[in-house]
């Protein structure tokens, strides 16, 4: 491998690590992991949103170059992205949010003498995770919500692997879109590790501790939702 060759896989890959930890991504993968309070299990999911995400990506790469002969997209193709990738990341943030809520304050039905009613109260018991499979499907789904986060084009790789395929051929950009992968995956699975260690330190501490974590961080992804699509809406519009 030439110096040059290196530095474009190096480039790549470096590429691959600064756009995994944007931070919608960040919080995609956090909101998916919040709940299943172990590193490994974490890392797995983040590792499936990755797949998911890179598919799209490699897409987008496909249709700018092969197809459409080009390395950009007009602006407004970015922006409904925006607000796509906002919508997406709102439904999880809200649900993050709600869920946390639910474990500290839940509705319990209960009688008193002849009457039966139910009333919200503060829980202070040991916390019930609420049950989420880890089979095949769930996994798949987590990609999904992947490809979901590449609504809009990753121009920087797109603009790089432009740079690349005059001078160095196809066999070069696919190396070094490889790489990129490669970065993207290993990013993400750490995040989600990290993002599983820390809600699961939570649980650990109190049963409260880790629902008001997931309340904050719900209503912080879901903050962050509304500012991509106020982003997105103001180019639309």
């Amino acid at each position: 491998m030439t110096a040059t060759v290196a530095a474009a896989v190096t480039t790549a890959g470096l590429l691959g690590v600064t756009h995994a930890v944007e931070p919608d991504h960040v919080a995609g993968i956090a909101s998916l992991t919040g709940e299943y309070g172990d590193s490994r299990l974490s890392a797995l999911a983040g590792a499936c949103f990755s797949l998911g995400h890179i598919a799209l990506v490699v897409a987008w790469l496909a249709v700018a170059w092969v197809l459409l002969g080009r390395t950009s997209f007009p602006a407004v193709v970015d922006a409904a992205g925006t607000v796509g990738v906002g919508l997406v990341l709102g439904l999880l943030g809200a649900a993050m949010a709600l869920g946390g809520l639910r474990s500290v304050v839940r509705t319990d039905a209960h009688d008193h003498g002849d009457r039966r009613h139910s009333h919200p109260y503060v829980r202070l018991t040991g916390f019930d995770a609420t049950d989420h499979g880890h089979d095949a499907a769930s996994y798949l789904r987590t990609g999904l919500v992947g490809a979901l986060f590449t609504l809009s084009p990753p121009v920087s790789m797109m603009v790089f692997a432009a740079t690349l395929f005059p001078d160095y051929g196809g066999g070069v950009v696919a190396l070094a879109v490889l790489t990129y992968a490669v970065a993207i995956t290993a990013t993400m699975s750490a995040v989600g590790a990290g993002a599983g260690a820390a809600f699961g330190a939570t649980r650990g501490w109190d049963s409260r501790a880790h629902a008001v974590a997931k309340l904050v961080a719900g209503v912080a992804v879901t903050a962050l939702a509304g500012s991509l699509l106020l982003d997105g809406v103001t180019v639309l519009a």
